[in-house]
């Protein structure tokens, strides 16, 4: 990225303003931004406060952009933030709003600051500059007010002063939406008296109902664990009231060719094509207050679920994907409102639930109903939009193909074998949907009627049809020993990838004709392969003379993936495999950050030799560093029966939380929650966990009936 110097006035000759004095006195080519020296810092600081306003989009772009990138602090953006302090506090100087934000965000007002390094210095300039910007809380620009409003909340050197002036200004302050920032500010300053009392009136007084719906969110977020009675109604009236308001006036875009601009740009566009953008994340805001406290907020997303203005139910499905996707519970009463959503509701609100459905895997299931309906009527191909499209396929501009479209996926990945028409139609469609193995695999061994006609198709397939080939081939391995009858068929369609058909022919459970294609795979310069192959035989033809130095040699690896996947084959082999003990224990001894390693050699070890008290305390281990192990550990623990007590506290504490095991921290501004986490995981790691804990119990009661009646026969003795 190029910053060019921006022309702007600051503190140069006939500016009228003296600001800035001293800034060209330090050293900034001896500092660095993202993108190199910070020579170009000062000019970008004049730019801030230049009267043309595309020279002050300009320098904040780059401020932004290299100065503060992705909401890093260097030392020149430290020791820029005393000329920005200085810049918003000066009367009658032009972009002080936006100053006013870039300094809340290197002061780190709403993010976790650490202690040491330049962005603990910047928290720590802004803590000491509340006395300065309190003025502004009067200031007749309504952007500069409502943007100190988000800086104060830093400014805690002298948290009482700046408490009480916000609460002064509070309900005097006569901008609806400076009023929000002012209550969301009273929120984040703190958890005392004085500002629950300031809450509550504001919750019942203020006039805009956005204010309203504001304080009532603050006074949910900082309040107790359990949330009153009436606050959900009062909330809910509220929200619905702010959609009938009339929106806030809209401030002149500038367009400049940056990236601010091209922000600008994206959202004018949105604004002209969403329904009421202006509140686009009030539902989500009040519903991320509620935390933890699930009941709550099901019961709050399941009402505005039920508004009758369609852009607030629209609003309400996001915020409920969020729920689904980051917490635990029983979810089925907002999943079947979802569902609700696909009846005689406008396109875009139809849309935006069925691609929640088509992402909740088989918490959809209460919808299905309402898929099934939905699907009945919807075409069978469509047109591609950005906005996408309800029909039961959409040409893919990006590949040539046609996609799935999302109400079959969800009906597909919930699990429900009313999805088996669509597939068969799916499957007779030329050329092949893409992505196609992915949607019957959410129905597995369910899908095996469509065997015969995915054998037909790939026996019809040509040369060049390799993608739909792949596809059909693992539709097969998702269907799994139900179609093993299909091994001919893959035999001939993977000639050319002997290691993808074993896979395949070892999930479907094809019998002696798999071992002619094997055989070769053991000499493969890849070992995994090799191994992977052996362990194969192994198990078609009990052959441990040829198959067992295959498989040790991979265990032997100094690559940890090699050495992981031949550990997770040998474990299948059981006490057959006596001789790789030696070898499994040493990958006990390697670094495995991950523990993956780890965790499928201990398994292994203990389905050879029957040990188990080795293998849980390495899993304990493993638990321990990575999350994203749980749901392994505890499907690996199944099997354990009793012996897994001593990682039953693991189990019952990670049940206990609400969260979904991926979700550790969670904060209103994770929007991207969605993207990381595992729903399908989640629900397996809860089911298995359960299984654990019951075989653990059952065993306690019975020593616990056993420790009883000796007791008895020793007192009767």
């Amino acid at each position: 990225m190029s910053i060019t110097p921006s022309a702007g006035l600051g503190s140069r000759p006939g500016t009228g303003w003296t600001v800035f004095s001293g800034l060209d006195e330090i050293d900034w080519a001896g500092m660095k931004h993202a993108y190199g020296p910070a020579t170009d810092v000062p000019d970008l600081l004049r730019g801030l406060v230049s009267p043309d306003p595309v020279v002050r989009e300009r320098a904040l772009d780059g401020m932004e952009g290299a100065v503060h990138h992705q909401l890093d602090v260097y030392d020149c953006t430290v020791a820029a933030l005393p000329f920005l302090l200085e810049a918003a506090t000066t009367p009658g100087l032009p972009g002080r709003a936006g100053v006013l934000g870039l300094v809340a965000s290197i002061g780190g007002v709403g993010w976790e600051v650490p202690s040491t390094g330049p962005a603990a210095e910047a928290a720590r300039t802004l803590a000491a500059a509340g006395p300065g910007l309190l003025s502004l809380l009067e200031d007749p620009d309504r952007e500069v007010r409502r943007a100190v409003a988000g800086a104060l909340p830093g400014c805690r050197d002298d948290l009482a002063r700046v408490t009480s002036a916000v609460l002064a200004r509070l309900p005097v302050e006569p901008d609806a939406e400076v009023q929000v920032a002012l209550v969301e500010a009273a929120g984040m300053l703190g958890t005392g008296g004085e500002i629950s009392a300031a809450l509550e009136s504001m919750a019942v007084g203020a006039p805009s109902a956005r204010a309203r719906v504001a304080a009532l969110t603050e006074r949910v977020r900082i309040g107790p664990a359990q949330v009153p009675a009436g606050v959900v109604t009062a909330l809910t009236a509220a929200v619905a009231a702010a959609y009938a308001e009339e929106p806030p006036p809209r401030p002149d875009p500038v367009s400049t060719e940056t990236l601010r601009g091209m922000l600008h740009q994206r959202a004018l566009s949105y604004e002209n094509s969403e329904p009421a953008p202006h509140l686009d994340r009030l539902v989500t805001d009040v519903s991320w207050a509620f935390g933890d406290r699930i009941a709550a907020r099901s019961a709050f997303i399941a009402a505005q679920l039920r508004a009758a203005d369609w852009a607030q139910r629209y609003h309400a499905v996001f915020a409920a994907q969020t729920l689904l996707f980051g917490w635990r519970g029983d979810h089925s009463e907002l999943v079947s409102l979802i569902g609700d959503q696909l009846g005689d509701s406008p396109p875009r609100l139809r849309m935006r639930a069925a691609t929640t459905l088509s992402i909740i895997g088989e918490l959809a299931a209460p919808a299905a109903d309402a898929l099934v309906a939905c699907i009945e009527s919807a075409p069978r191909t469509g047109e591609y939009t950005p906005a996408g499209s309800l029909a039961w396929t959409v040409p893919n501009p990006y590949n040539g193909g046609g996609d799935v479209g999302p109400l079959i996926r969800a009906l597909c990945h919930s699990g429900d074998s009313r999805a088996l028409p669509v597939l068969r139609w799916l499957l007779e469609q030329d050329p092949l949907p893409n992505y196609l193995n992915s949607h019957i695999a959410g129905l597995g061994p369910t899908a095996a009627e469509l065997v015969p006609l995915i054998r037909q198709r790939l026996r019809g397939l040509g040369e060049n049809d390799d993608r739909a080939r792949e596809a059909l081939c693992d539709s097969l391995a998702e269907i799994g020993p139900a179609a093993a009858e299909a091994a001919p068929e893959v035999l001939a369609a993977l000639e050319s990838d002997p290691a993808q058909a074993a896979s395949i022919l070892t999930k479907i459970g094809a019998g002696a004709e798999a071992v002619p294609l094997l055989r070769p795979l053991l000499k493969n310069p890849d070992d995994g392969i090799a191994a992977r192959a052996a362990t194969a035989l192994w198990q078609l033809d009990k052959d441990a003379e040829t198959a067992l130095p295959v498989i040790l040699r991979a265990l032997r690896k100094d690559d940890n993936f090699t050495a992981s996947a031949a550990a997770a084959g040998v474990r299948d082999l059981g006490p057959a495999a006596a001789a790789t003990i030696p070898a499994l224990r040493a990958l006990l001894d390697r670094v495995d950050e991950y523990g993956w390693l780890h965790q499928n050699a201990a398994t292994a070890l203990w389905r050879i030799s029957g040990d188990p008290e080795p293998v849980v305390a390495v899993l304990q281990s493993v638990w321990t560093r990575s999350r994203r192990r749980w749901p392994g550990i505890a499907r690996d623990l199944t099997e354990l029966g009793s012996a897994a007590a001593p990682a039953a506290p693991l189990l019952r504490e990670a049940l206990a939380s609400p969260r979904r095991y991926l979700v550790e921290r969670v904060a209103k501004s994770d929007d991207g929650l969605a993207n990381d986490i595992d729903i399908v995981g989640d629900e397996a790691f809860q089911r298995d966990a359960r299984t654990v804990l019951a075989s653990v119990d059952v065993i306690r009661q019975e020593d616990d009936h056993l420790d009883g009646s000796r007791k008895t026969r020793l007192g009767g003795a």
